[in-house]
């Protein structure tokens, strides 16, 4: 079957409503995410654009020339906004507009305005700059990004050097011709490598939105929400993890389990925001003190566990310097003390559980020999 120009536009017409229906759709039932919503903000103006570029009376095409490319170019401005959202940064409105406001000011001459090779040139160029921008954005916050960004970059280099090849292919058949029965092979390549590429740029970006949501459900799962330290199910996975590496690469292991002293009487006496205030400060304390390979999880309600690989002295000296924080830098005049029970690893060990057992029976020495005090194992 031959697809002419005219049946694929409005086949790109039916696909960019048909991605605009389910961004709009993801976006409401993905609690309003403002990567989703102006997506499908983009899509809505893409096909208005494109819609409005067919509107060729033969007298005038201000609507088609002018306005439609600036629509289109808008468009390209916004998805540079929506992935720059997505990233973290903030969005520079100068950069969003700046695409259509160029082209206005060059369609006010009219050597341009009536030149189609010229206007070619330069919507090409606007377009592969902002698709490259695009592709940077994704490419700087890539450290950052813990969902799979990558299959955007190849897509938007390929449509940023389609564009920039664009001028050197497109021969510039005008509308009036193809309408008398003509047909340019660009122009219908040009239409379909644009429906390619809504497509594909939607799901990724949908994708990506969906990814990261998921992320921060199993974020969620793995902190605890009052104290952000990693709650016991985190310290039991990651703590496992350490554990198994450690029987192939000797390293030391040593477990810390730290209990706040009397903490059910502080609660009495300054209620549960009271003692809500010292579980906070007491992991602030904690988090001061901790290297960047330390592991640190509130695994009961007063209990906390930290996992370290540093050497057996060095590991004494950090709990006897949290020790000592605690007991003279109280918060807000809550005295707080802690005891504090340590295991050190041994080659055999293939899990956590062990360590944890003998931390434990460390922790109530601690506590029996008049608490405040670290016992070792």
């Amino acid at each position: 079957m031959h697809l002419d120009v005219y049946t694929l536009f409005i086949f790109e017409l039916f696909i960019l409503i048909l991605l605009t229906a389910v961004m709009l759709f993801a976006w409401i039932g993905g609690r309003r995410d403002p990567t989703l919503g102006l997506t499908a903000l983009m899509l809505a103006f893409s096909t208005a654009g494109t819609l409005l570029s067919s509107m060729r009376s033969g007298v005038s095409e201000i609507i088609p020339v002018v306005f439609s490319n600036m629509m289109i170019l808008l468009c390209y401005g916004m998805m540079w906004a929506a992935l720059r959202m997505f990233t973290g940064r903030r969005v520079l409105l100068p950069v969003i507009f700046s695409g259509p406001v160029i082209w206005l000011l060059f369609c006010l001459y009219p050597a341009f305005y009536h030149s189609l090779e010229q206007r070619i040139f330069l919507t090409s160029l606007l377009t592969a700059a902002y698709t490259l921008l695009t592709t940077l954005e994704l490419w700087h916050a890539r450290r950052q990004l813990h969902v799979t960004y990558w299959p955007a970059l190849p897509l938007s280099f390929f449509h940023a050097c389609f564009y920039l090849a664009r001028p050197f292919f497109d021969n510039g058949l005008p509308y009036a011709e193809m309408a008398g029965g003509h047909s340019s092979g660009f122009f219908a390549i040009l239409i379909f490598e644009a429906i390619l590429y809504a497509i594909c740029l939607s799901f990724i970006i949908l994708a990506m939105v969906y990814e990261r949501g998921q992320l921060g459900y199993k974020q969620a799962s793995l902190s605890d929400p009052l104290t952000g330290v990693g709650n016991r199910r985190a310290f039991l996975e990651r703590g496992n993890e350490l554990i198994r590496k450690r029987k192939n690469n000797t390293f030391p292991v040593q477990l810390i389990l730290f209990d706040l002293d009397n903490f059910k009487r502080l609660n009495d006496q300054y209620g549960h925001a009271g003692g809500d205030s010292a579980l906070v400060f007491f992991c602030n304390v904690v988090n001061s003190s901790l290297e960047q390979k330390d592991i640190f999880a509130r695994i009961g309600g007063e209990e906390f566990a930290c996992l370290t690989t540093r050497p057996r002295e060095q590991a004494i000296r950090m709990a006897e310097n949290i020790r000592s924080q605690l007991a003279q830098n109280s918060q807000h005049n809550i005295p707080m003390t802690v005891s504090v029970g340590m295991a050190f690893s041994e080659p055999d060990q293939d899990s956590i559980s062990h360590l944890l057992i003998q931390a434990d029976h460390a922790l109530y020495r601690a506590k029996s020999a008049g608490k405040n005090r670290i016992e070792l194992s």
